[in-house]
């Protein structure tokens, strides 16, 4: 071969040979670092080259770490403090720089990577990556709000109104001290990215106050206002008043500040302790007695009515406030005083209503002549028994009752069939003489009611205005008209009378009964009793007849009595009227003959 194209070939050979040792080298390097970092690549200073992804992804993660566990210094307005990053969920995209960090030297098509990689041989090939990172942007704004709170501790002062000693102070609103809100999180987003933590400085701002020299002024207006004299509030129950002092208002008005609203809104109140303190020795005078409740009996029309009964009507100290700031914000200050019910009266209109007494029951009347001693024992014993009350199952004793008929209550002697003559009147048992009247009549009334008859005893001579048999008679102790009341309800009896006649009546609910009376013919007659009476006036040995007395006899009283449900039962009475005795009155036994001499 000739040596001119051994040179030639030598010549081509040579450049082929050391591009293919080049491209060798560059296979072995591409292939030897196939999961390094490639160069120099730094991130927040801290340098991945030559890491594997494992390796720079740790490295990365404690970048991470250390820059959240720093706190930023911040300043504001001379005040200190720290932001935390952890606070505001500070963190690193530790996959994103990891894989744009492997992604170095390795951009484009094989010709670019060749000429990156033949390149770093003669200069540096430093890349220095961006920190992506993100954090909480409301957790951020939370804290320069707690800064702007608690750190710097400046807000705005709305206004202050208040009462003291009767005397309206006021202080005007005043501006206060914050941190500029948009320019803070700006600053501070920022600093989170600055991984040497340098110090942040914050730029402060005035927090105008919320309310308005007006505003205060016009609390102030009321509260003077409502302070402007004494109160008058009237009581109309007892129609009277009651004034209250402006020193006692001054110590009861009260203003506070509610903050929870936008804008914060004054309130004016009243305290009532003063005011309640101030009633309190005042509540006898301007408070009514109880009125008991009534049971209304018309005993013409026989109607059961109620006056309902009525409690005692006093201030109402809870109420008392209400009335007072009507009457300081009106014209005249002036308002009603406020009621409430108090005690209740002994009787109630429950309890007139648990008597249970609706109607009549049962009555009766008797005539008598008018004006005589004895229609004064009636009409008393009468009055003495008006409106008394008789409870279910309880025994009504007239005697009991009324007591012993004496001069002293205002009785009179009057006739009374003593010992079996109508005498009068110089016997004791004279004084209340004729009240068998309202007995007979009481008892009759008892009768057709269907009450339980207990004891009476008829006159032993019949007396023609009253009825034959159905009839008793009253004595001190003995004898005596008792009766049971065998209804579910109450009683009441109420006495009627004129000059002439008597009425008893018998109010109550015997469940409507009807009752009805019957009397049997006369039998077993008897001839009068004979009672014989020393008599010193009359000539010894010597009787006189004074009276001729009257026969007796007997009769049976029938009571029939018929139920709702049609159920009959009938009761029987027997009386013997012994009548009046034959008296013979009888001079002294003479004294025996002188013997002869």
């Amino acid at each position: 071969m000739p040596k001119s194209l051994r040179i030639a070939l030598i010549a081509l050979l040579v450049p082929v040979g050391l591009g293919l040792l080049v491209g060798l080298a560059f296979a072995g390097d591409r292939l030897g670092n196939g999961g390094q970092v490639l160069g120099t690549v730094t991130v927040a200073g801290v340098d991945l080259g030559d890491l594997s992804e494992a390796d720079a992804l740790a490295t990365v993660r404690r970048l991470e770490d250390r820059l959240r566990a720093t706190p930023i210094p911040v300043t504001v307005a001379g005040h200190d403090f720290a932001l935390d990053p952890a606070a505001v969920s500070f963190d690193i995209d530790e996959a994103a720089i990891t894989a744009r960090a492997l992604e170095h030297g390795r951009e484009g098509h094989l010709g670019t990577q060749f000429g990156w990689w033949a390149g770093h041989f003669f200069e540096d090939q430093n890349l220095t990556l961006d920190m992506p990172f993100t954090y909480d942007e409301g957790a951020l704004a939370e804290i320069i709000a707690r800064w702007e709170l608690e750190g710097i501790d400046d807000p705005p002062l709305p206004g202050e109104v208040a009462v003291i000693e009767g005397r309206v102070n006021f202080r005007y609103p005043e501006a206060g001290t914050g941190i500029e809100r948009a320019p803070a999180l700006a600053l501070l987003g920022e600093a989170l990215g600055d991984p040497d933590r340098a110090a942040v400085s914050l730029a402060s701002r005035p927090l105008p106050p919320p309310l308005t020299e007006a505003d205060i002024d016009a609390v102030v207006a009321e509260a003077e206002g409502l302070l402007a004299g004494d109160v008058t509030l009237r009581s109309a129950p007892v129609e009277s008043e009651l004034v209250v002092p402006g020193p006692v208002l001054g110590r009861s008005l009260l203003v506070a500040r509610d903050d929870s609203v936008v804008p914060p809104a004054f309130t004016l109140s009243w305290d009532p302790a003063p005011l309640q303190e101030f009633l309190e020795p005042q509540m006898a005078r301007l408070s009514t007695e109880p009125v008991d409740a009534e049971l209304l009996i018309d005993v013409e029309t026989d109607e059961v009515t109620i006056n309902p009964s009525i409690a005692t009507q006093e201030p109402d100290p809870a109420a008392l406030v209400g009335a007072v700031d009507e009457a300081a914000r009106s014209a005249g200050r002036t308002a009603d005083l406020p009621y409430r019910e108090g005690a209740e009266p002994e009787v109630t209109t429950a309890d007139i209503e648990a008597l249970g007494i609706t109607g009549l029951i049962g009555e009766f009347t008797t005539p008598h002549r008018c004006c005589e001693p004895r229609v004064t024992n009636i009409h008393l014993i009468a009055d003495a028994t008006n409106g008394a009350l008789v409870m279910p199952g309880e025994v009504f004793s007239l005697n009991a009752h009324v007591g012993q008929r004496t001069r002293e209550k205002g009785y009179v002697p009057a006739p009374a069939i003593i010992m079996g003559e109508l005498d009068c009147c110089d016997s004791p048992i004279n004084i209340g003489g004729g009240t068998s009247q309202w007995t007979t009549t009481l008892y009759n009334a008892a009768f057709f009611a269907g009450l339980e008859d207990v004891d009476h005893t008829p006159h032993s001579e019949w007396i023609s205005r009253y009825p034959e048999g159905r009839e008793a008679t009253l004595g001190w102790p003995a004898p005596d008209l008792k009766f049971r009341n065998n209804t579910g309800h109450a009683l009441i009896i109420r006495a009627v009378y004129t000059d002439t006649s008597l009425t008893a009546k018998i109010y109550g609910d015997n469940g409507g009964l009807n009752v009805e009376a019957g009397l049997s013919g006369r039998y077993n007659f008897t001839t009068p009793i004979t009672r014989y009476k020393d008599n010193p006036d009359l000539e010894c040995g010597t009787e006189e007849v004074t009276a001729n007395g009257s026969g007796g006899w007997s009769v049976d009283i029938y009571r029939y009595i018929t139920y709702p449900n049609g159920e009959q039962t009938t009761e029987k009475w027997v009386w013997h009227y012994t009548g009046l005795y034959k008296i013979i009155e009888r001079g002294p036994e003479c004294p025996p003959p002188e013997p002869t001499p």
